[in-house]
């Protein structure tokens, strides 16, 4: 532990970053390639199953935000008691993060079998598509306790410095649910309820996996192949006696996990208004064509958050041990790498539309094409600097000031882009809701403009006063001093 913390605290931030990055980013790209290849498999079956499949996304989205909500809150609050040398504390948070993955899992699944019909209905289920989305959804319900455990502590893992088996619980899933999904689809023909059990079963494996390594402390076997190994022990681990709910550990990991959770849930609740939109002017095509665009979207927005939450163990660590040198220079990183990323999607997208449709839907009318290929190019058109959008409120939720990170994310997602969608979308259509994802972007992307400035000024001040300090016990010379 002490060697990993004095790592986090005094090592290279860019070898750091790399070491994080790399691994978060495979474990980010195997959600993305299972949902990708959910949607491709889903795609051979029919234009309506593929429609149906992305209405049901939207829910799935919603299950997965209130994963974030614990997890992520309960990730930062780990990184940073560690970076405060509070190993049992730690514990007792990791503890409490379970009992409320559990209890929330259950309510979950109850409520919403209960109101399945009503759900999909209010989601964009049409007469054509409900079938599909309904059959799909009972089966990924089941899935939910299996989905919490797996990726709501993948933010654990990260945060307790081991994100290469954070890593391989997501390829686990990924692996299982791709070769499930080709037997189930194209040996089997079980439809679109075989692509559900495919990710059923991919998410129990990674949820066992990692709650072996968190309850015994080690891996449950030795991983060495292909030149990769993998011997970690597990910093903080699950102890039953941890467990009982402590109310101030409860409202912290709430009151931290509030910022992704609000941004996943607005995410899922504009999708579903968002749908409504489409299906009303575009009918089952049009909602075929936001599904496949909702395919893509995850790719940049799933790599840039890899690259928030590489960084998020380093920044909460530092921020606090109170060494802001480190927590600026990790949050430019930040920056950088997203803009880097986003523009090799956009490069992509604007040169491969076509190809990108057909993926998908190969059956595809000439009208769904040519919708398709225009609607790709118009929504991701700024997705440069929606990267920002990403980077900067994750930063402020790492440093553990949610009401920054809250309050950035409810902005985006529920009063720029909810207002603009709907104010297009009655003015130009379909052609409306295309239109709104880039000048929510913009518009976004000014307003971070000031937050930045803001915290410029912050960094700066601690950081003269800690070059001061220094200065004045002749610790540090001028190369030293951070500029």
């Amino acid at each position: 532990m002490e060697k990993k913390r004095e790592e986090l605290l005094k090592g290279s931030i860019l070898k750091l970053f790399v070491k994080y990055f790399i691994p978060t980013l495979i474990g980010s790209a195997a959600v993305v390639l299972y949902n990708i290849v959910d949607r491709f498999f889903v795609g051979k079956i029919s234009e309506k199953a593929l429609a149906g499949a992305g209405i049901a996304f939207y829910i799935v989205m919603l299950i997965i935000a209130f994963s974030m909500f614990i997890g992520v809150g309960a990730g930062t609050i780990i990184s940073i008691r560690l970076g405060q040398g509070k190993k049992g504390e730690a514990k007792k948070i990791l503890g409490n993060a379970v009992t409320l993955f559990t209890i929330l899992g259950l309510a979950l699944y109850v409520l919403l079998m209960l109101n399945i019909n009503t759900v999909l209905r209010y989601s964009g289920a049409n007469n054509e598509t409900l079938p599909y989305a309904k059959a799909y959804l009972e089966i990924i319900l089941l899935a939910i306790l299996p989905l919490f455990y797996s990726f709501g502590l993948t933010n654990v893992l990260n945060a307790a410095g081991a994100p290469r088996v954070a890593m391989f619980s997501m390829l686990i899933g990924a692996v299982v649910n791709i070769a499930l999904d080709y037997v189930a689809v194209m040996i089997m023909h079980t439809g679109i309820e075989g692509t559900a059990y495919a990710t059923l079963i991919g998410n129990v494996l990674s949820a066992i996996f990692v709650l072996w390594f968190l309850i015994v402390g080690k891996l449950p076997f030795k991983i060495d192949m292909f030149g990769f190994k993998l011997e970690e022990e597990s910093v903080v681990t699950i102890r039953f006696s941890k467990m009982k709910l402590d109310s101030k550990i409860v409202k912290d990991i709430f009151s931290i996990g509030m910022s992704p959770f609000l941004l996943q849930a607005a995410s899922s609740g504009v999708g579903l208004v968002t749908n409504k939109i489409v299906d009303t002017y575009g009918g089952t095509y049009g909602v075929a064509v936001m599904t496949i665009i909702n395919s893509y979207l995850p790719i940049m927005t799933m790599s840039v958050y890899a690259v928030s939450q590489a960084v998020q163990p380093i920044i909460g660590f530092n921020y606090g041990a109170k060494n802001f040198r480190r927590v600026k220079k990790s949050l430019m990183t930040a920056i950088n790498a997203g803009i880097v990323l986003s523009f090799a999607f956009w490069v992509i997208v604007m040169l491969l539309p076509k190809e990108l449709i057909l993926f998908f839907n190969e059956k595809s009318t000439p009208e769904a094409l040519r919708e398709g290929v225009k609607a790709i190019r118009v929504y991701f058109s700024l997705v440069i600097i929606s990267s920002f959008g990403i980077t900067v409120p994750n930063y402020f939720q790492a440093t553990g000031r949610s009401k920054y990170s809250v309050t950035l994310n409810l902005l985006r997602q529920v009063v720029i882009f909810l207002l603009v969608v709907i104010i297009f979308s009655n003015i130009w259509k379909l052609d409306g809701v295309w239109l709104a994802q880039p000048f929510t972007d913009l518009l976004f992307f000014i307003i971070l403009l000031g937050f930045l400035y803001k915290e410029k000024k912050f960094f700066d001040k601690m950081i003269e006063n800690e070059n001061n300090r220094l200065e004045y016990n002749g610790k540090i010379d001028e190369e030293e001093k951070v500029k």
